[in-house]
């Protein structure tokens, strides 16, 4: 009964991560507890405006905009 179950929770975890691949999420890790999806959101219009008003700062606000915008998500198995 527990191994059935166990079962049945993989393949909806797998489930979900298939729905997340197909939308432009990346898989980056895999263990035996979880799946560990990335994706990043930043625009690269953002990063355009962004280094032409503040290029006196080294681009710094770029860096702080490309990682504020990574995001991450973790499905247990």
């Amino acid at each position: 009964m527990k191994n059935q179950e166990q079962t049945q929770k993989r393949e909806e975890a797998i489930k979900d991560m298939k729905m997340y691949l197909a939308n432009d999420w990346n898989l980056k890790e895999e263990t035996p507890e979880y799946f560990l999806l990335t994706r990043n959101t930043a625009s690269t219009t953002v990063h355009i405006l962004l280094a032409f008003f503040f290029f006196w700062m080294a681009f710094i606000p770029n860096i702080v905009y490309h990682f504020s915008k990574k995001e991450k998500k973790k499905i247990l198995k």
